[in-house]
């Protein structure tokens, strides 16, 4: 499963917020002038190229993949020696547990025993909360402008923006970005809406209809009528947060109100959201364990005929969504689908940087333009990436009459994950997994280029991705504008709302009244403060 950095918070997504050089051509040389020609050191002209010394650069880093543990020494994997031979370089790369990841750094952080270059969630992550202020990491903009032309040619400008990477206009860290940036779309069954004789849905009323329809009509003929549901929903509301855009409210969304720069779960258009769902839970349309089903048992209630539509990513089409995971339903057909057309928006999700992870390089790091050039390699070198979308030939693919030959699913792409080496554990631009030439030659190639349009179609833009946790929220995680776990004061009284008769006007008022009072004033000045700032001037 892929998630990414959220705001991730990418299941935060989930797999890590997950992982994502001198000129193409420079045929391996790592010492270039800047303003020598592309392959040729400073005193050599164009076809007098010279073999440098190899740069020697320790990297610290992670992996998901159960490829991983397979791997007894990577300096003999032939995963690392290609990105050697391509960016001749000599890399020490240190893979620590994915499990405690963040507990090891603090430690490493700690002790000061880093590598030249580190992989981390952002430059404020838990693990390093102050590395900035203590200048435990470099400031990057100088040594980025002059080492590394290709990142700032490649990498868009919102991206740079994002806190994970800057603070007050300085860069502190590089950005592993991944294909898809946005991927959360609506699944539905339509072999199901076929049963029903309706077409895809498009307004909130045709998806009501649509979830009496799953309601009444046995959908997964079992013989029971009401163990099915039109909308299946996660614990925390994880991959289950639709029917709130199309009221001009969502999680981790901050809007304009008034003179103030505010969380749209505390304005009224929340109530409106609230009586939706309201109505949802009332008519039997969700699953009445909406609250506690875990993550586990929410996949299993799918792929058993229990859904009838839900929400998640595009990228898992084929490793959870695809017809032979579903349990006795031969005629199952799973389609992304627009997202509902509300009163106020339509929207699959809040629109991110499509941030992976960051490289961060600590101040001990004594040849930093060395890994500056390595990263520029990454982004520039057309070979490596070629690599890290196939591979290496003979092994991962063929070339067969001048075209690359592919699958994804092949023993040793498939097997623990293995291609994971080469499309994320290697891959220092950040994750190639679904690119466009991927998908091209995925069996599920038509799924997977219908659901990134849609999501990116459908993304909800807000100036809030690009805005730091206010330090408030800090000390008050409870106070948090969305539903994750800890963010107790918002989910409490969704909850008391949703399953109870209480008068949604007079509980949303003192929940937010509370919410203000207990520290949220505080962070709605200082967002109102950012925003002012960095936005409306």
């Amino acid at each position: 499963m892929i998630c990414k950095r959220k705001h991730i918070a990418i299941t935060s997504l989930l797999i890590f917020a997950m992982l994502l050089s001198a000129c193409a051509g420079n045929n391996g040389k790592t010492e270039t002038n800047a303003s020598s020609p592309a392959g040729t050191t400073a005193g050599t002209t164009a076809g007098e190229t010279t073999k440098t010394e190899k740069s020697k650069i320790s990297i610290l880093t992670t992996s998901a993949a159960a490829y991983n543990q397979t791997v007894a020494n990577w300096k003999e994997s032939p995963y690392l020696k290609k990105v050697e031979e391509l960016t001749n370089t000599d890399l020490d790369m240190e893979f620590l547990s994915w499990a405690d990841y963040q507990t090891q750094l603090t430690l490493r952080f700690a002790s000061n025993e880093l590598a030249d270059l580190v992989q981390t969630s952002a430059i404020d992550a838990p693990a390093h909360a102050n590395a900035v202020e203590q200048g435990a990491i470099l400031e990057l903009n100088e040594l980025i402008d002059k080492y590394g032309p290709t990142l700032k040619a490649k990498i868009p400008e919102r991206v740079w923006k994002d806190p994970a990477v800057s603070k007050d206009g300085k860069i502190y860290a590089i950005p592993g970005l991944v294909p898809n940036a946005h991927t959360v779309v609506p699944y539905i069954r339509e072999d199901w809406l076929k049963k029903a004789e309706m077409e895809m849905p498009v307004t909130l009323d045709d998806w009501v209809a649509y979830f009496e329809k799953v309601k009444t009509m046995d959908m997964n003929g079992n013989g029971d009528p009401n163990d099915e549901y039109g909308f299946y929903v996660r614990e925390n509301l994880g991959s289950s947060d639709m029917f709130f855009y199309e009221f001009g409210v969502a999680q981790n969304h901050w809007v304009v109100q008034g003179e103030e720069y505010v969380p749209s779960v505390i304005t009224p258009n929340m109530k409106e959201a609230l009586a939706f769902w309201r109505k949802l839970y009332k008519n039997g349309y969700i699953n009445p364990n909406f609250l506690t089903n875990k993550y586990a048992d929410w996949q299993a209630g799918i792929t058993n005929g229990k859904a009838g539509s839900w929400l998640h990513y595009v990228d898992n089409i084929a490793n959870m969504w695809s017809p032979d995971k579903f349990i006795d339903q031969p005629d199952v057909k799973v389609t992304a689908v627009e997202p509902p057309v509300g009163p106020h928006a339509q929207g699959a999700g809040l629109a991110n940087t499509g941030m992976y992870y960051v490289w961060i390089i600590p101040s001990k790091t004594k040849n930093p333009e060395k890994v500056i050039q390595l990263l520029d390699k990454a982004w520039s070198n057309e070979e490596l990436q070629k690599f890290y979308s196939f591979g290496l030939e003979g092994h991962n693919h063929e070339v067969v009459d001048g075209k690359i030959k592919w699958d994804p699913s092949a023993p040793n792409n498939a097997t623990n994950g293995e291609s994971f080496a080469y499309q994320a554990d290697m891959n220092f631009t950040g994750h190639s997994i679904n690119n466009a030439e991927e998908v091209k030659m995925s069996p599920f190639a038509e799924q997977l280029e219908r659901g990134f349009a849609i999501s990116e179609k459908y993304k909800i833009e807000a100036d809030s991705m690009y805005m730091p946790i206010p330090e408030a929220f800090k000390t008050r995680p409870e106070l948090l504008p969305n539903f994750a776990s800890g963010a107790t004061l918002l989910l409490d009284m969704f909850a008391k709302v949703i399953t109870s008769d209480v008068d949604i006007d007079a509980e949303f008022d003192k929940f937010v009244q509370e919410w203000r009072s207990r520290g949220g004033n505080d962070a709605i000045k200082q967002a109102t403060e950012w925003h002012n700032k960095f936005i409306a001037n």
